[in-house]
């Protein structure tokens, strides 16, 4: 009903869609968000950050009596975090209630009123946030305590494995150089839209870059398209499982295999033992937790979606990696097992490049950042200088 009333105030006498009113009633809803979206722009044409807050403002246009919002900043950056956080303070002023759903400590912590914890599909506990200890409340999480979420970082780097030079794609990126070296986790820090997916796809050959060389192990290399990539032990992992990661209606084990395929038939035949024995391997290798290699990969949690997708690559024994927001909408168990996986492929030999929209993340893990804003490289860090002010910092000064 709601749903019919919205369309009716939008519509003339003879119920055609009143286009000026529907901008306009578009921009009210986006502009507390402070984005630049057009309202006439089609929302394939956003990228995920931009498309999450136009799912949000739909359902906040809805005048609802209740809200749910499942991870709603999986993909926003601080700002529009904090400006969703705003808006959320207002309605609940407004008498509606909100149910939020997340794995990140410091937004339930700074928002909710009430905990409840969720395990393997039981509820746990319930908490009022005043009286609990986040500590308490990821040991219910898990079911066990964890004492570090960030393994130890590198101290033993090597050789550069992958060197970018004068890398330009107008107008998402120009004149970027940068070196990934053997051991290492480089991280891409960076405000939504400041172009580091749009680098790394360019890097991979995805996208095609304008201007500038990328040198494997000093060896310079054209990448037309991704197979040429992956020809050279570069992998990339997108942001987005669903879309692009992953066939979530096909089994886990023909998940991993599709750019093994090459490797692995013989003349008309996919070997099935061969495939199945791949799927074990990284089920006991990752932690993925599944019933039979059978199993349609959209029935698995997010988190072992994620281990899935990391399989995929893993199965080509690439010379380097990069991630973009690898750890998205998992739970922070799960977080913390990929994190180890990376440092174990990183001290492994493996050059491993982190894209994160989660600024603890990014300090964190990573032995080395990049900070990218509107194209550029505007900073690189440090040791002890890699820290969430000093990023933001960089970035604020641009």
């Amino acid at each position: 009903n709601r749903r019919v009333q919205a369309r009716r105030t939008l519509s003339e006498k003879f119920g055609i869609i009143e286009k000026k009113l529907l901008n306009k009633k578009t921009q009210e809803m986006l502009a507390p968000f402070k984005v630049d979206i057009s309202p006439e722009q089609k929302i394939n044409s956003l990228g995920v950050a931009h498309q999450q807050l136009v799912e949000i403002a739909r359902a906040l246009s809805l005048n609802c009596r209740l809200v749910i919002f499942d991870e709603p900043t999986s993909c926003l950056n601080e700002a529009e975090a904090e400006s969703l956080f705003k808006i959320i303070e207002a309605i609940k002023k407004d008498g509606i209630s909100v149910l939020y759903i997340s794995h990140k400590m410091s937004e339930i912590f700074k928002i909710c009123d009430r905990i409840t914890v969720m395990r393997d599909g039981t509820k746990v506990n319930t908490h009022k946030v005043d009286e609990i200890d986040p500590g308490i409340i990821i040991a219910e999480m898990v079911g066990r305590e964890l004492k570090n979420l960030y393994p130890s970082k590198s101290t033993d780097i090597g050789e550069p494995l992958l060197r970018v030079k004068d890398f330009s794609r107008y107008p998402k990126f120009k004149n970027i150089s940068f070196e990934l070296k053997k051991g290492e986790i480089l991280g891409l820090s960076g405000l939504v839209g400041a172009g580091r997916t749009e680098i790394s796809r360019a890097i991979c050959g995805i996208d095609k870059a304008e201007e500038g060389v990328v040198f494997i192990e000093n060896k310079p290399v054209k990448m037309k398209k991704y197979s040429d990539a992956l020809d050279h032990g570069l992998c990339y992992m997108t942001e987005d499982r669903k879309l692009d990661g992953l066939f979530l209606k096909m089994s886990i084990s023909h998940n991993i295999i599709p750019a093994l395929l090459n490797r692995l038939f013989k003349g008309m035949i996919l070997p099935k033992k061969r495939i199945q024995e791949l799927a074990k391997k990284y089920k006991e290798r990752l932690s993925i937790k599944y019933y039979s290699p059978s199993q349609n990969v959209g029935s698995l949690s997010g988190g072992n979606q994620q281990k899935v997708l990391m399989s995929k690559l893993l199965a080509l024994s690439p010379k380097i990696i990069i991630m973009d927001e690898p750890t998205r909408g998992i739970d922070v168990g799960a977080k913390a097992e990929i994190h180890n996986l990376l440092r174990e492929l990183c001290n492994s030999g493996i050059g491993i490049i982190v894209i994160s929209s989660e600024l603890p993340e990014i300090v964190g893990l990573c032995d080395r950042v990049l900070v990218i804003h509107e194209g550029k490289i505007v900073d690189e860090l440090f040791g002890e200088k890699i820290s969430q002010e000093e990023i933001i910092s960089s970035i604020a000064s641009a």
